[in-house]
């Protein structure tokens, strides 16, 4: 029999990121053990549903639909990652287009499940309620650069999990830098054999000279990337990995000297920021290399999108090159700095070529860039970003104020980012259809472990989530702080060392000069330790230097 509901109070429910209709009926499901799902051809995804559960109250797949309590439909009349999840005090019916809307859907379901399960629980009470649900964004991204600091395969698949949990789609993964080549390329062997180990760290700020004697190792094999891609795409999760061209190379000119326009020596760099020494675009052997990086690279990573930086290169070096002065006046060009557009023209076509898109940070922005290439903006440059948009490119949103999850909570506390609205209040509406969505960034150059990782992502990830999910008229910071509690309980139990409520949101005193502490030893913020994976970095005084 249906329980008869008290008058339910007006709290939110404890989902994030928050669906966009909620219509709450009378009475609550009895959530048990005992309960039977017939998955149909959605296997894998109610299996990692019911993996996602605690052993007492985790129900079981059987192979026939009658007598089962949760039920799931195919409804082609829903859009590809919409859902509706139906709640009554007999059964529950889950009703999507495809794959996607039903693991979204059972993720909302495992959110209301676990919010109120406490150890030992055996039953739980789940409000019965009718839930219509599509995502905002079609791109809802996180990104790791583990070429400043490697985390390895299980973090990477822990951040998959949680990115999952919060619906979010696309996994932006750092491979290639200055300091560090992480991906095994099997024709260029020293990549991983020269490129992927570093003599020392800088541990002073951006602008010191500071370095350890500590060195720093570690690559993936093709074979655990491909494991990689496979966790993440069984959890809906695109990969897009990041091969930095032309700058941001000096890991790949270690190993390949003649890839420079010097011809070097050059080290795998132990020191963050922009270097000089850029790979040559007016030898031959440079587009050679890249199109043979990629081809394996491709191989590797079934997405549609590759991301090719493009980033922070200098033209240092090519104004005195003679091949870079060659292939400039070979090709017409006035100005040095177009041989980088000449070049990621070329390296856009191959990809289109082999049936993938081209992603590049917006220093790429140029008069004659292939309109098909896609920018993903970070800082600056605001009027030629728009005037692409409006061109019709199709653009990805992480602004650097708001959405770079390196930077400490006293420059980007978590309600700062659960406000920023990332779509420019100048972009008329009728462009708003070229955004394909937002990502938000983690560069490590300060994050040399798991628990500063922890602290960095969490919770600002859950509040970047929202966003890029929920209609931003129906975002409410209130709401989400009432809903934040339940997750962070969960995040405990997985020892995530995220950042205390009190810690995330500092005083204003201590945000005042919150821009300064991007330049600071630790981005302002002292290392947490490597001995407790919960304990996490306390807050320092503003000016006092990482202690490292």
């Amino acid at each position: 029999m249906c329980e008869v509901a008290l008058e339910k109070q007006l709290t939110p429910l404890s989902l994030i990121p928050y669906p966009q209709a909620v219509e709450r009926l009378s009475g609550f499901f009895i959530w048990k053990r005992s309960l039977k799902i017939f998955p149909g051809e959605f296997g894998n995804e109610v299996a990692l549903f019911l993996a996602g559960l605690t052993v007492e109250i985790r129900a079981s797949m059987v192979d026939s639909e009658a007598l089962t309590q949760i039920k799931i439909k195919i409804d082609r009349e829903l859009a590809q990652e919409a859902y509706q999840l139906r709640i009554l005090c007999e059964e529950i019916t889950i009703r999507a287009h495809n794959e996607t809307g039903v693991f979204y859907a059972l993720q909302t379901l495992r959110q209301l499940i676990m919010s109120g399960y406490q150890v030992g629980s055996t039953q739980i009470e789940i409000q019965a309620v009718n839930i219509m649900d599509a995502p905002r964004f079609a791109w809802r991204g996180f990104m790791l650069d583990e070429a400043r600091h490697f985390q390895g395969m299980q973090t990477v698949k822990d951040l998959l999990d949680w990115m999952a949990y919060f619906k979010m789609n696309v996994f932006h993964w750092h491979l290639t830098e200055d300091q560090g080549w992480r991906i095994e390329i099997k024709q260029y062997p020293r990549l991983i054999e020269v490129g992927s180990s570093r003599p020392a760290n800088q541990v002073s700020g951006f602008l010191g000279k500071q370095l350890n004697a500590n060195p720093h190792s570690g690559f993936y094999t093709q074979a655990e990337i491909k494991e990689i891609v496979s966790y993440a795409a069984a959890r809906q999760i695109q990969i897009v990995p990041e091969i930095e061209m032309p700058g941001h190379a000096q890991a790949a000119l270690a190993a390949y000297p003649e890839l420079g326009c010097t011809g070097g020596p050059y080290q795998v760099s132990p020191r963050w920021g922009i270097h000089s020494d850029i790979m040559c675009p007016g030898k031959a052997n440079t587009t050679t290399f890249l199109q043979n990086v990629l081809t394996e690279v491709l191989d590797l990573f079934p997405g549609k999108f590759i991301h090719t930086g493009g980033d922070e290169a200098p033209k240092t070096r090519w104004k005195t090159c003679p091949d870079c002065q060659k292939l400039a006046s070979e090709s017409g060009i006035a100005r040095i700095n177009d041989l980088q557009t000449i070049l990621t023209n070329h390296i856009s076509q191959f990809l289109q070529a082999n049936g993938r898109m081209l992603i590049g940070w917006n220093e790429m922005l140029a008069e004659g860039l292939d309109p098909k290439a896609v920018v993903q903006y970070w800082v600056g440059r605001k009027k030629k970003l728009l005037q692409h948009i409006r061109s019709g490119r199709k653009a990805i949103l992480s602004n650097f104020a708001a959405y770079y999850l390196d930077h400490g909570y006293a420059h980007s506390p978590l309600d700062k980012v659960y406000q920023y609205e990332p779509v420019f209040e100048k972009l008329e509406p009728e462009y708003h259809h070229n955004i394909l969505g937002i990502e938000t960034p983690l560069w490590t150059e300060f994050v040399p472990n798991r628990a500063r990782l922890d602290w960095q992502v969490f919770p600002r990830l859950l509040a970047v989530a929202e966003t890029a999910w929920l209609d931003p008229r129906k975002k409410d910071l209130a709401s989400f702080h009432q809903r934040l509690p339940a997750f962070l309980k969960q995040l405990d139990v997985k020892n995530v060392g995220y950042s205390k409520l009190m810690d995330s949101n500092p005083p204003f005193h201590k945000r005042i000069f919150g821009a300064l502490t991007l330049l600071q030893a630790g981005k302002g913020e002292r290392s947490a330790t490597l001995c407790d994976s919960h304990s996490t970095p306390s807050q320092p005084d503003r000016w006092q230097p990482d202690q490292q």
